[in-house]
C-alpha cells in the first residue's frame, strides 16, 4: 500500500510514484477503449494527423489513447513513468505487429532527441503534477521533442468547473470491491485521496490499495501563457475531446497548440 493514511489533506512528496498502479486501472475501468477511440478519433482531426504520423503520447498510462491512435494510422510511442500500467499497455498490443512502442521516462527529462516527434497529445489530466518549476520544465520537454509546426493536444482539467462541481465523497462497489474517495482544494491545487477495499473480507475492513493524487488547477489563461513561453502558439481551445466549445462549465479544457 502506499499513500497517507485517512483523513490526510495534503498529497505526500512525489505522490506520482506510487499513485498509477494496477488498483489505479480498476479505479478507472469507467474510462474504457471505445472512449478513448472517439477521443482519439477527435485529437487526430483536429490535429490533422496524416498516416504515419509519429506522435508521442506523453503520459501515456495502460496506453488507451495510445492503441486507438495507432490504429488510426499513427506510428505512436508511449510514454509513461509508471511500469506497472507500461506492462499492462504492452499485453494489450502483443500481437499487434506495428503496435506502438512503450518507452518508461520523466516527462522532465525525456529520453528523445530534439525534434524526434511530428506531434504530441497529453491526455487524460497527465499535466500539472509538479511545482511550478517542474510543470513549466514539463512543457518545455514536449516542445524540445516535437518539431517546428508540429501539433501540441492538451486535455485538462477546467478549473472553474472542477471548483463549482467537487464532490468532497464519494463511494462505489464493484463486484468484491469498494472504491471510497475523497476530495478537496488546497493551495490551488485539487487533492484526492484514494481507497479500495476488499468488500468481501470476512474481518474488519482489509484496504488493499491505498494512493493520493494532486493537480494544480491552472486557470486557461495561465495555462496558455504558459505553453506560449514554452515555444508554443494556441491554435484552438475546446470544452471536451468531442469539439464543444470551451467555457467556464465545460467538461474539459482541451487545448490545441502549435509548436513555434
Amino acid at each position: 500500500m502506499s499513500g497517507e493514511p485517512d483523513g490526510a489533506t495534503s498529497a505526500p512528496p512525489e505522490w506520482w510514484r506510487s499513485a498509477f498502479g494496477c488498483a489505479y486501472v480498476w479505479a478507472y475501468s469507467h474510462r474504457n477503449f471505445a472512449a478513448a477511440e472517439c477521443e482519439a478519433a477527435f485529437a487526430a482531426r483536429a490535429m490533422r494527423l496524416a498516416p504515419g504520423s509519429l506522435v508521442l503520447d506523453a503520459g501515456c498510462g495502460a496506453g488507451r489513447h495510445t492503441l486507438a491512435l495507432a490504429e488510426s494510422g499513427c506510428v505512436v510511442v508511449g510514454l509513461d513513468l509508471s511500469a506497472e500500467l507500461l506492462l499492462k499497455a504492452s499485453a494489450r498490443c502483443a500481437a499487434q505487429p506495428n503496435g506502438p512502442r512503450w518507452v518508461r521516462g520523466d516527462v522532465r527529462a525525456l529520453p528523445f532527441r530534439d525534434a524526434a516527434f511530428d506531434h504530441v497529445v497529453s491526455f487524460f489530466t497527465s499535466f500539472a503534477y509538479f511545482d511550478d518549476v517542474g510543470d513549466r520544465r514539463h512543457l518545455a520537454e514536449l516542445r524540445r521533442v516535437v518539431r517546428r509546426r508540429g501539433a501540441f493536444l492538451l486535455d485538462f482539467l477546467n478549473a472553474p468547473r472542477v471548483v463549482a462541481t467537487l464532490v468532497p465523497a464519494s463511494r462505489r462497489t464493484d463486484g468484491r470491491w469498494t472504491l471510497e474517495e475523497t476530495r478537496s482544494i488546497r493551495d490551488g491545487r485539487v487533492v484526492k485521496h484514494v481507497q479500495v477495499i476488499d468488500a468481501g473480507a470476512v474481518a474488519d475492513r482489509v484496504v488493499v490499495a491505498r494512493w493520493s493524487e494532486s493537480v494544480r488547477l491552472y486557470e486557461r489563461s495561465e495555462l496558455e501563457a504558459m505553453l506560449v513561453a514554452a515555444g508554443f502558439t494556441v491554435r484552438a481551445v475546446f470544452g471536451d475531446l468531442a469539439g464543444a466549445p470551451w467555457n467556464l462549465e465545460a467538461p474539459r479544457l482541451v487545448l490545441l497548440a502549435e509548436a513555434s
